[in-house]
C-alpha cells in the first residue's frame, strides 16, 4: 500500500479534533466544580468559567486558571489542525479559530468586548468550515446526509446567533445546544474527510 500523505493528515486532523472536543467538555466540568459560587447552568454562559470574579463578587481563581489553560490548549490544537490541512480555506478557518481561543482567555468580566470577539471568531470559523464541508458532501452525491447535517447545524446555531445579536437573556440557554451542535457537525465533517481519502486509497489499490 502506498502511503497517502493527504489521507494521513486528514486522519490526524480527526484525532486532534477529538482532543479539542474532550478539552472543551473537561474544562466545562472542571470549571463548574471549582467555580467560586454555585454555577447556574441555564443562567451562566460557558465564558463565566473564565471570569476573574463570579457574578456574586466571589474570587474565581481556580476556575479562571482552568479556563485559561483550556483555551491555550484549544488554541494549540486548532493551529495544529490548520497545519494538517492542504486546503487553504480550511487552514485559514482553523487559524482564525485558534486565534479566537487566545482572545477567549481574556475574562469576560474585565475585557468583554475582546473576549466576545474571540468567541465570535471561534463560532464563525467553525460554522463556515461546517458549511463548506456540507457543500463538499452534497456534491459528492450524499445529498441526504448533507441536508441532515445542514439542518442539525443551523437549527442550533442560528437561534443562538440571533439571540446573541439582539442581546437577549435567552442567549445563555441557546448557547449550550449551539456548542454541542457545532462540535458534532464539525466532528462528522472531519471524519468524512478522513473516510473520503481512505476510500480513494482503496479504489486505487483495487485498480
Amino acid at each position: 500500500m502506498v502511503y497517502n500523505k493527504h489521507k494521513g493528515n486528514n486522519n490526524e486532523a480527526n484525532r486532534y479534533f477529538n482532543y479539542l472536543f474532550i478539552s472543551i467538555i473537561l474544562v466545562f466540568i472542571a470549571g463548574i466544580v471549582t467555580y467560586g459560587e454555585k454555577f447556574r447552568l441555564w443562567e451562566y454562559a460557558y465564558s463565566y468559567i473564565g471570569m476573574f470574579r463570579t457574578p456574586g463578587g466571589n474570587p474565581n481563581t481556580t476556575s479562571f486558571i482552568i479556563f485559561i489553560a483550556g483555551s491555550l490548549f484549544n488554541s494549540f490544537i486548532c493551529f495544529k489542525i490548520s497545519s494538517l490541512y492542504e486546503e487553504k480555506l480550511y487552514r485559514l478557518l482553523f487559524g482564525i479559530c485558534g486565534t479566537g481561543f487566545l482572545l477567549l482567555m481574556l475574562p469576560c468580566d474585565i475585557l468583554n468586548q475582546v473576549h466576545s470577539a474571540g468567541g465570535a471568531m471561534v463560532f464563525g470559523s467553525l460554522w463556515i468550515f461546517s458549511l463548506t464541508g456540507i457543500y463538499v458532501i452534497y456534491h459528492s452525491g450524499k445529498s441526504q446526509k448533507a441536508l441532515t447535517y445542514f439542518v442539525l447545524l443551523n437549527i442550533t446555531i442560528l437561534p443562538y446567533a440571533y439571540l446573541y445579536f439582539i442581546n437577549s437573556p435567552l442567549q445563555v440557554i441557546a448557547q449550550k445546544p449551539a456548542i454541542i451542535g457545532l462540535i458534532f457537525i464539525v466532528k462528522m465533517i472531519i471524519t468524512e474527510h478522513a473516510g473520503k481519502h481512505v476510500g480513494e486509497d482503496l479504489k486505487r489499490e483495487a485498480a
